[in-house]
């Protein structure tokens, strides 16, 4: 082969480690083209090529390069393995960073994985329908690649989930693939302006304005999730008119509440309102104490005292005070009025009594008390009577 163009199939390409050769096109994205290859060794795997020349400018070869330093560093069971990452010519192969002594079209090469299966893309273009019960699965093992992908350090946030970049596999494991916008480090807010990649309606507000982080990708990953649930795509999903937030039990009605309450504080607009964690997603999707619940109210202990039994006392020496203060004032001297206090305050008080305590003990001892001091307050006010 002199001079790299687009690869073609039958080509063999010779790299730093093994020699390929090229099968079928999958695919053209943003940042390169996919095909499927075959390893020296007989392994199948996925050849992405990225034409130098083809460049604009910088920012495809950075995410290029980038999705391969990241890739080379990760191991875990549901995210391809990256086996090389070299340019060509052509002619020979090189480390990336001696692009520069290579002459004529250069390519850049990211060798991975191939993994068998079919996107969750593909599967509802297809009308594969999922139970909540599936979808309830595929969540926990998606959030368990998030709680290792940010969990490292720095985090490495994906910024581009969403159903084609996750693939399930014919035994049912689903790999998350095409790390193309992956961002490796914590960038601060001047630096990361110009890398609002992903793909509309998957990625939340704060990733419009180039500030991802891991709640990002929580707010990316409970988008797939309803999309896989109801074949709409996310600006066909209802909306909260005051918030713009996804209604995930209009849109998804009869799922298991935990399973609804979890994809609704991932779907939280704000970041600061969302979860934060892969991890605050699982507890709540295992019933634990991260569960948004009300403050439980006391229940009211049921009264085993009849109503009469305070009510009538209350009532009546109620309008006992009232006939006499209100329209028979005139009609009785001090110490009338005083010796008829003794009359129908101890029924008040023993109706009080009675209802706040709910016994008949409790009115009495009301009933006594209250004498006992407006005999104290008579004494002190009128000591002649």
């Amino acid at each position: 082969m002199t001079g790299v163009t687009e690869f073609t199939a039958g080509e063999r390409v010779v790299g730093l480690r093994s020699d390929y050769v090229v099968g079928e096109r999958l695919g053209e994205g943003g940042f390169g083209l996919a095909f499927v290859a075959t390893a020296g060794d007989g392994r199948r795997v996925v050849l992405k090529q990225l034409r130098v020349a083809r460049m604009g400018d910088w920012k495809a070869m950075e995410l290029f390069e980038r999705e391969a330093r990241v890739l080379a560093s990760l191991a875990h069971p549901n995210i391809p393995r990256c086996h090389e990452f070299f340019a060509t010519d052509g002619a020979r192969a090189v480390d990336p960073a001696e692009l520069a002594g290579l002459g004529g079209d250069v390519s850049l090469v990211l060798v991975q994985d191939h993994v068998d299966g079919a996107s969750l893309a593909t599967r509802v273009a297809g009308g594969a329908r999922m139970t909540a019960g599936e979808a309830e699965a595929l969540l926990r093992k998606l959030l368990g690649v998030l709680d290792y992908l940010h969990g490292l350090q720095p985090p490495v946030i994906h910024r581009d989930i969403k159903p084609g970049n996750i693939v399930v596999t014919p035994a049912g494991e689903p790999m998350l693939i095409d790390f193309g916008a992956i961002q490796d480090r914590a960038r601060r807010d001047s630096e990361v302006g110009s890398t609002s990649v992903g793909t509309f309606g998957f990625f939340p507000l704060e990733q419009v304005l180039g500030k991802a982080r891991p709640a990002s990708d929580l707010y990316a990953l409970a988008m797939t999730i309803v999309v896989v649930l109801t074949h709409r795509q996310p600006d066909a999903l209802p909306l909260d008119p005051s918030t713009s937030k996804v209604v995930v039990r209009l849109a998804c009605p009869g799922l298991p509440e935990r399973l609804a309450r979890a994809l609704d504080g991932m779907l939280e607009p704000a970041v600061g309102q969302r979860f934060a964690a892969a991890r605050d997603v699982l507890a709540v999707l295992d019933g634990d104490a991260l569960q948004r619940r009300a403050p439980a109210l006391p229940v009211p202990k049921a009264r085993s005292l009849p109503a009469l039994v305070y009510e009538v006392p209350l009532y009546t020496g109620g309008a006992a005070a009232l006939l006499l203060y209100g329209f028979l004032f005139d009609n009785f001297s001090e110490s009338d009025l005083v010796a008829l206090s003794f009359a129908w305050l101890p029924l008040v008080a023993f109706g009080l009594g009675a209802r706040l305590r709910d016994s008949i003990a409790g009115g009495l001892r009301w009933a006594v008390v209250a004498t006992l001091l407006l005999g104290v307050v008579l004494l002190a006010v009128f000591p002649a009577l």
